[in-house]
């Protein structure tokens, strides 16, 4: 008698889980999509809004739009008394001590070593007596040694002088020789400013929101190399939800199938457990 009951539960059960497998098997065809219509992109594609063009790279299911800012500005700041580069030699920066100071000036760092020798009159090495550097004349047979003040025997170096406003040829690090602008003068450092185009990158994700040219969209990606744009955030989010809802359900149904099959399994082992007399 225990064991008749326990097929027939048996059966029960099992006949509960199969309906329950077989109806989640029939309604994941009926799984709601996300159907929101906007601006299509695969890797490439181009994106024009207002004034701007950005590059969409999709993969994955992830991506990106790029775009380049070309009116970008970068700066520079030339020290008091520091070394720059102009037109391919060194040069000092020079600014007054005043108030009112709106220029700097650019010494030339005259080459000693080789001024010297290429003056066949003079010997290659300076001498330093008594704290202060001379050039060497050496002795010959009609004068003796002597030695000139190395300021005084030096050509007196070239200077330029830049205003604000003023073009100012500059080595940037990242854009290479530009054509910058002094923009500013205090008594410690000169600024210039250039124009520097710089790439800008938007990460798109399932569901993320971004914002182009004022205008809000939602990305959604139908599959692994495309994306969709779209400005129905409100009917993304309803499809969505319904997706959610049919997610719960499901769930619901695989905890139905789980519970009863694991219970026949239960019932079959007990009924046929050894009856003690």
């Amino acid at each position: 008698m225990q064991r008749r009951a326990a097929a027939i539960y048996f059966v029960l059960f099992l006949a509960i889980a199969a309906g329950s497998f077989g109806y989640i098997t029939v309604v994941d065809a009926q799984r709601p999509e996300v159907d929101v219509q906007g601006q299509e992109l695969t890797s490439d594609d181009t994106l024009r809004i207002g004034d701007r063009v950005y590059i969409a790279s999709v993969s994955e299911g992830s991506g990106e739009l790029a775009w380049t800012n070309q009116s970008a500005q970068a700066s520079a700041s030339l020290e008091h008394n520091s070394t720059a580069t102009y037109q391919n030699q060194s040069w000092t920066v020079v600014i007054e001590n005043r108030t009112d100071v709106s220029e700097f000036d650019l010494h030339e760092q005259l080459n000693v070593s080789a001024i010297l020798a290429n003056d066949p009159a003079v010997e290659n090495e300076t001498a330093t007596f008594q704290g202060d550097e001379y050039v060497v004349y050496p002795a010959n047979e009609t004068s003796d040694r002597e030695l000139v003040l190395l300021d005084e025997y030096l050509p007196a170096p070239e200077t330029r002088t830049f205003a604000v406003g003023d073009e100012y040829e500059y080595v940037a690090e990242e854009d290479g020789q530009v054509n910058a602008t002094v923009t500013n003068v205090t008594t410690s450092a000169a600024e210039l400013t250039w124009t520097s185009p710089q790439e800008n990158t938007i990460s798109l994700s399932e569901g993320g929101n971004v914002t182009l040219g004022g205008t809000q969209y939602v990305a959604h990606f139908p599959d692994n190399s495309t994306v969709i744009l779209s400005e129905n955030v409100q009917g993304y989010l309803e499809d969505t939800r319904r997706q959610d809802y049919f997610t719960e359900r499901k769930n619901g149904l695989w905890g139905v199938f789980i519970v009863s099959f694991g219970a026949a399994i239960v019932l079959l082992g007990a009924a046929y457990l050894p009856v003690k007399d």
